[in-house]
């Protein structure tokens, strides 16, 4: 018996390892642009670790995540609501948890990947735009001052990356589907 129950946790641990992805994807399309986003992912990793002997192994870990996630994401939900900061509408959070659940933890881990290459593929300086932007959360006024460039000038540059980025995309997926 004593032995069983490293076995078990092991293949927890590779469990809530492998849907990492899935849940922090999750918790950002549920929380856009919210750097609480962050603590969500921590406080859902926190809570999965603590009810770990309440998950049977072999059921549906992702379902158990995700809804884990969502009652955390809702959580903060409510405390955005009280101190008057505009929350995700519910029905739009509803959608968004049900498309989550059709994810296959390895195909997020793919389209990271992807994404991952896509970026590598732009130039250092639309790099930064879009870590500035998206993985800092800043605003672009700070980053047309930091780079020279006014705000009009980023946002068209954001556009054109984010078409380049979807372009990219799209191809690895068509690539990958065996369409030339």
């Amino acid at each position: 018996m004593a032995e069983e129950q490293p076995s078990v946790e092991k293949e927890f641990v590779e469990l809530l390892v492998s849907h990492q992805s899935l849940i922090r994807a999750f918790v950002i399309s549920l929380l856009p642009g919210l750097p609480e986003a962050e603590d969500v992912i921590q406080n859902t990793n926190q809570v999965l670790w603590s009810k770990r002997e309440q998950f049977t192994l072999g059921t549906n870990f992702k379902a158990w995540a995700l809804t884990t996630a969502r009652f955390q994401t809702m959580a903060l939900q409510q405390k955005l609501r009280n101190e008057r900061r505009q929350p995700l509408d519910d029905d739009v959070m509803e959608m968004v948890a049900e498309e989550a659940m059709d994810l296959d933890p390895a195909e997020c881990n793919r389209r990271l990947a992807d994404l991952n290459d896509c970026m590598s593929q732009l130039q250092v300086r639309d790099q930064e735009l879009v870590l500035h932007r998206y993985w800092k959360k800043a605003g672009l006024a700070e980053h047309a001052r930091e780079t020279g460039r006014s705000v009009g000038a980023l946002k068209v540059a954001l556009h054109r990356i984010r078409e380049t980025l979807r372009t990219c995309l799209e191809r690895k997926i068509q690539m990958r589907e065996g369409h030339p």
